[in-house]
């Protein structure tokens, strides 16, 4: 991959999460303060039934048609690549998550909060999971990030 590849998939990354992150901050504010207790809130009508069938018939179907297509779409064999849908899902269900603390903090605050635990513990867990090392000025910089959690929270 050429530098300047890179640096544009940075970009559009950081230009498309800041995006995400704003409208996601935008759509949790009308819904009022969000709890674990109102995201399980169901009403089961007969006409929610039915739709919940329809949408988890849908999501069968496209899933099928993924696996289906693995052999002639890369994006599909990417996709289906069982590390990596996990991986997706449960970054799903974390930004997913994300709209409880930010329906009640601001967007700036709960992101460098976040992405200051989320590289501490990314690291923590590479270093046990795949042994990777780092440097003292990599472990000086997450000490850093671990001293701004902690100034951030404190403001």
């Amino acid at each position: 991959m050429s530098k300047e590849t890179f640096i544009v998939s940075l970009a559009v990354i950081t230009l498309s999460g800041a995006l995400g992150y704003l409208l996601y901050k935008y759509g949790t504010d009308s819904l009022g303060p969000i709890t674990f207790e109102r995201l399980g809130e169901i009403r089961l009508t007969g006409q929610s039934i039915i739709y919940l069938a329809l949408m988890l018939l849908g999501f069968g179907v496209v899933a099928y048609s993924g696996l289906e297509l693995k052999n002639d779409l890369f994006i599909m064999r990417y996709l289906f690549t069982p590390a990596i849908l996990f991986g997706l899902v449960m970054l799903f269900i974390s930004r997913f998550l994300i709209g409880i603390p930010l329906s009640i903090t601001g967007v700036g605050k709960l992101t460098a909060i976040l992405t200051a635990l989320v590289v501490i513990s990314t690291a923590i867990a590479s270093n046990i999971f795949f042994k990777e090392s780092f440097s003292l000025k990599a472990v000086a910089g997450i000490a850093l990030g671990v001293i701004s959690v902690l100034l951030i929270g404190e403001g």
